[in-house]
């Protein structure tokens, strides 16, 4: 749980207001010495008042500063936690360029980890074992993900769909009901195709599971369970490549979750699914 705070503050900050990114870049900048300031001394430095640092600290998921700041204070202080992500350099050989980016995906994954938490996982696994249609969501970027956790899914006994074309996506959600289960793939949560097709779940009680990497999105604030994919990033414009390994993940955990639940159904399944695949092969 060591990142966990930097984390979370990397989630919010696209939503975060003027006074609030302010206070997150001066963490950002040196937290490891902040997590050592009271909560009037951080105040003095940042040039804000201490009724900003406790409204800061509770918009980034924390009750208080004083639980804020214990977390703070369990990023590691070695070197390596200020070479993450680091740019690539063109003079940089090419190991080394693919050095950094396999670390900036290991880091996304660790950082997308160390946020989970345990009720999260419970309320989206039954969503979907109670389901009589699992539909994913995702458009331009986020396609890959959805399609991917419908080939996944397609092993399990639940009855799963994905269609990567809008208009059929914004159908589909017209004919799922309160007994279904949507999972929506937005790496910034403002896409106003995911928008529109998420109030037409909304509008027939559809229970949505969001991934995104936003906290405040606005596809994570009307979502029924958010889980978080993140990377260092707090650029909404980025185009979430490192999100994409933590998004494959989260979904690859939720089939695992589920795939246990329906131990016996789902062995079954992928049984018939391997003698069907089998069959088209040619033996040498």
């Amino acid at each position: 749980m060591a990142r966990s705070v930097l984390s979370s503050i990397r989630s919010y900050y696209p939503n975060l207001s003027r006074l609030h990114q302010k206070i997150a870049d001066y963490i950002f900048a040196q937290p490891q010495m902040v997590s050592e300031l009271t909560i009037s001394e951080l105040a003095k430095k940042v040039g804000v008042s201490t009724a900003s640092i406790s409204r800061f600290a509770k918009t980034v998921g924390y009750a208080n500063y004083r639980e804020f700041s214990m977390d703070l204070d369990n990023v590691a202080t070695d070197n390596n936690q200020g070479t993450m992500f680091k740019k690539i350099d063109p003079n940089d050989s090419l190991d080394e360029m693919a050095k950094k980016t396999f670390q900036a995906m290991i880091d996304a994954l660790i950082s997308t980890q160390s946020i989970l938490h345990e009720d999260e996982l419970t309320q989206a696994v039954n969503h979907i074992l109670h389901a009589g249609q699992l539909a994913f969501f995702g458009l331009g970027g986020s396609s890959v993900a959805a399609l991917d956790g419908y080939h996944t899914f397609l092993r399990t006994s639940i009855n799963s769909e994905y269609y990567p074309d809008f208009d059929v996506q914004l159908m589909q959600a017209a004919k799922l009901t309160r007994d279904d289960c949507a999972i929506m793939i937005s790496h910034s949560g403002e896409n106003q195709q995911t928008l529109t097709v998420l109030n037409q779940l909304k509008n027939n009680h559809v229970p949505v599971i969001a991934i995104t990497s936003y906290g405040r999105s606005s596809l994570a604030q009307r979502a029924d369970v958010v889980l978080l994919s993140l990377a260092d990033q707090v650029n909404k414009r980025s185009d979430g490549m490192y999100t994409l390994i933590a998004q494959l993940a989260l979904i690859d955990s939720l089939f695992t979750m589920v795939a246990i639940k329906l131990s016996n159904k789902t062995e079954a399944v992928m049984s018939r699914v391997r003698r069907a695949i089998d069959e088209t092969r040619t033996e040498i």
